[in-house]
């Protein structure tokens, strides 16, 4: 009896390798590297066609936005090798990534390969030996509104960047490309610039002393502690934050009545408060509580591994990738932080053997299923299987990135499982009354804070790091002396201190992603290629971490603001995703959303994207 056989394919070889591996003899593994055909150049079209209603496009926008697709030159091998695989087999398995992209890829296979045997579409988040086996058994049908939404980004991304570029290469200069969400990424940057570019700073100065209280007797014994000048007669003392960026006190500090110090006033201040007493004024202690982050959503760990790892959001994603196909990681483009039952389990097991049963909550905690705007089902990205492998024993088979990346994977799933760390906060006022000139006195506060952790829990395993703020201090553990109200202090020296306010910080890769992801431009699977996109073309530099815009983002970015703001508007962009995601779940027809986004809608008296374009007239970014 002839043995049955069945062909499955995915996208990478890497991919392939692994899931041939826990496959039988029956079933053969290929790759089809990535996508085999998509929209030609207009030049690439057949010389019957460039005339046509193809000919600017490749998209036939008079009739439905049909779109031409050819076989990409460099995969025409590739597709007569499948074709050949498809002759001997029985049964074809598309096994490509469960997101729109994959079920594209899958779509164009079955369109160029014409399959005659049965067609089943197989789906996995991770690839281990029991989620390949299930996933064998729960083959599904081709999702055809995943594959519409991923044709209508096409088609749109592709109707934008042919009508807005070649007006940039008119006004700006040759070569310049325009993108519906990386003109948008652009202006983000850029605005950022405008505002530090416009900044005043502002001069401020504090006091700041050092004084020594508590009882020998007591646990914490006496220490020294520092504090500073937060208010005089119940005044509130300005610190950066009350001030705006055009170096003015905001109008909410000065109905305030908030004391703005200059350093005559400062030190004189300092001078006084070394010569009087002081003495508490008030102790208010609060327990401490921190949860633990949620697990990685694809954009929580590209900010991650920015952060910690100093890697682009490109090379995380390239890294993922390859920890992904090779087994150790599940799929890493998501925006869901759940987790299965099987991974809730792993964690609370692995954080109780590692750091002992008092670090795991009595219930596991349930993270909520997705961001907003999320467009894929998928669990959170984590270790692979239903039991996590240590970063420990998994070094030796890994290259030095793929190693920090999982570490950083499996310390923040763990942790995830944790329980809180808990502590206590107090915070400290002394008064101290100062002569002045006119007779009488003036009350002087000042302010000391100190936390206390007494149990870690899951920080044992894992921090969460944070971009640059603008005067936002960050409070590190300390401990105040135990201190009553009415105890005297011994004041060991006060100091003035001259400050500036600080321009806005520019983005990081880091920040950039966190923003984009809060607006809702772009979508986490999208959001390595984007900045790739912006850096690569010339409009964004990096400057250390800082993404700094060059003079042409500024002269696209301004073109654009003052002749098609529409296409750079962020809520504008964030709705287009908005429908996006809308088609991709059937609730959308993506003909009907094109026709309105390209030739308008004049019942919502709204302009399309081709009139907006013709309508132009005679502009120069460079005026």
């Amino acid at each position: 009896m002839t043995r049955s056989r069945k062909l499955v394919i995915v996208e990478s070889p890497a991919k392939a390798r692994t899931i041939g591996g826990y496959l039988g003899p029956d079933f053969e593994v290929e790759a089809s590297v990535g996508h085999i055909r998509d929209l030609p150049q207009p030049s690439e079209l057949p010389a019957d066609l460039k005339k046509g209603p193809y000919g600017k496009f490749a998209v036939d926008v008079e009739n439905g936005f049909a779109p031409y697709y050819v076989i990409d030159a460099d995969k025409k091998k590739k597709v007569a090798e499948l074709k050949r695989a498809l002759k001997d087999a029985d049964e074809l398995y598309l096994a490509t990534d469960e997101d729109r992209e994959g079920e594209a890829i899958a779509w164009h296979l079955m369109e160029v390969l014409d399959p005659k045997v049965p067609v089943k579409r197989m789906v996995f988040h991770e690839i281990t030996k029991e989620a390949i086996e299930r996933a064998l058994g729960e083959t599904r049908e081709l999702d055809n509104r995943l594959v519409d939404a991923q044709e209508t980004r096409r088609i749109l991304d592709r109707l934008v960047g042919y009508e807005v570029s070649p007006v940039l290469w008119r006004k700006v200069r040759q070569g310049l490309s325009a993108g519906r969400v990386q003109s948008v990424a652009t202006r983000l940057v850029v605005e950022r610039e405008r505002e530090r570019m416009a900044f005043h700073a502002a001069a401020y100065w504090d006091v700041q002393g050092s004084f020594t209280g508590g009882s020998e007797g007591t646990e914490e014994g006496r220490q020294t502690f520092t504090a500073r000048l937060h208010s005089l007669d119940g005044r509130r003392v300005a610190t950066g934050r009350d001030f705006g960026d055009d170096g003015e006190l905001r109008a909410a500090a000065r109905q305030g009545g908030t004391v703005h110090l200059d350093q005559q006033r400062a030190e004189a201040l300092a001078h006084g408060l070394r010569d009087v007493p002081a003495s508490v004024a008030g102790v208010e202690t609060k327990p401490y509580t921190r949860r633990p982050a949620a697990p990685f959503t694809t954009s929580t760990l590209q900010q991650e591994a920015s952060r910690k790892l100093r890697m682009s959001s490109r090379d995380a994603m390239r890294t993922a990738q390859g920890l992904y196909e090779n087994g150790y990681i599940t799929y890493m483009r998501t925006d869901s932080s759940a987790l299965s039952g099987q991974a809730v389990s792993a964690a609370r097991r692995q954080a109780a053997e590692l750091y002992g049963a008092e670090y795991v909550p009595d219930s596991p905690r349930v993270y909520a299923r997705k961001a907003k705007g999320a467009q894929e089902a998928h669990e959170a990205i984590r270790p692979a299987g239903d039991a996590f492998r240590t970063p420990a024993q998994v070094a030796g088979e890994l290259t030095g990135a793929q190693f920090k990346l999982y570490e950083l994977i499996w310390k923040r799933t763990v942790a995830s499982q944790m329980a809180d760390a808990r502590g206590s906060t107090a915070t400290v006022r002394l008064a101290a009354d100062l002569p002045v000139a006119a007779g009488g006195t003036e009350r002087a506060e000042l302010t000391a804070s100190g936390t206390v952790i007494t149990f870690r829990g899951f920080m044992a395993a894992y921090e969460e790091g944070r971009d640059a703020e603008r005067y936002t201090e960050r409070s590190a553990e300390s401990r105040l002396p135990r201190l009553s109200q009415g105890d005297a202090v011994t004041t060991e020296e006060v100091s003035a201190e001259g400050h500036e306010t600080t321009p806005p910080p520019r983005y990081t890769e880091a920040s950039l992603v966190k923003v984009m992801e809060e607006r809702g431009i772009g979508r986490p699977s999208t959001y390595a290629s984007i900045i790739s996109v912006i850096i690569d073309r010339g409009y964004v530099l990096r400057r250390g971490q800082a993404l700094v815009p060059s003079w042409v983002a500024f002269a696209v970015t301004r073109l654009l603001e003052e002749n098609l703001g529409r296409l750079v508007d962020y809520d504008f962009t964030a709705a287009m995703e908005a429908d996006l995601d809308r088609i991709a779940s059937g609730d959308q027809d993506s003909v009907q959303w094109l026709t309105r986004f390209y030739f308008g809608d004049s019942a919502a008296a709204n302009q399309g994207l081709k009139d907006l374009v013709d309508d132009l007239g005679d502009i120069d970014a460079r005026a």
